[in-house]
């Protein structure tokens, strides 16, 4: 049995894969210590693990931490995937294509095995990304702009103003407190430049392309973005999984 991990910014997903495919995916948010107790309560359980495949966008000490755990409790050590500059029909536009996070090349390598047209990828995490490939796989770059999250804590930390409590306080498109301001504020600001983003792209490529979203705040984006744009939580498993069923290879990069 191989297990597929995805380490962001805020959580960590994963799920098995065996014979039978993909087990249902589940997450837990990352604490900022105690990932070992964490791993202990939500791993330990599994049995027959074979293979541990990692995206890992959290930095080197959580890889360290993973690491440990994972050789410790069942003698693996586990495989990081890094982009890089072809593979699986992808070709890597970046420059150092090392350097595009690892999560955007595996949802490149996941649409490419699945649609085999043009796809704008859009990731909604702590940062929202946003990548193009071809029809043929070329992957034409991307952006990268803050996310829900991070726009609405920079806000409310850079203006004194904004110390409303948000525990029990709802959220209203037309605000009337502070809470709801920032939450309408943010959330729109957000659509309307994926909006525009959809557009232009549309154009570019002569409608002739799809548009898949994902990530942590996808739900709340997408109910504000076109009709055409797909929802699918799991691209990052899915492109680990087209590791883990073939065998290491070099990087070309």
């Amino acid at each position: 049995m191989n297990l597929l991990i995805d380490i962001g910014n805020s959580r960590i997903k994963w799920t098995t894969l065996d014979d039978k495919g993909l087990s249902e995916t589940q997450f837990f948010d990352r604490k900022p210590t105690g990932l070992k107790t964490q791993l202990n309560k939500i791993w330990k359980p599994l049995k027959s693990v074979e293979t541990i495949w990692v995206s890992n966008v959290a930095g080197d000490k959580m890889a360290t931490q993973l690491t440990e755990w994972t050789e410790k409790n069942w003698q693996l050590t586990p495989n990081f995937v890094h982009a890089e500059t072809k593979r699986f029909g992808v070709a890597n536009a970046y420059d150092k294509p090392e350097t595009l996070g690892v999560d955007r090349w595996l949802g490149l390598v996941a649409v490419r095995q699945h649609l085999k047209k043009a796809c704008c990828i859009i990731d909604c995490g702590t940062a929202i990304t946003v990548d193009i490939i071809t029809a043929d796989g070329q992957h034409q770059g991307g952006f990268i702009l803050p996310g829900l999250g991070l726009m609405r804590s920079t806000l409310a930390a850079g203006t004194d103003a904004l110390t409303e409590t948000t525990d029990d306080v709802s959220f209203n498109m037309l605000a009337t407190n502070t809470y709801s301001a920032i939450q309408a504020g943010t959330l729109y600001s957000i659509t309307a430049t994926l909006e525009n983003l959809i557009r232009d792209i549309q154009q570019s490529f002569d409608d002739n392309i799809r548009f898949v979203i994902s990530g942590g705040d996808a739900d709340a984006v997408l109910s504000l973005l076109p009709d055409n744009v797909e929802h699918d939580s799991d691209i990052v498993l899915k492109g680990l999984k087209l590791y883990a069923k073939q065998p290491p290879a070099k990087s070309q990069g």
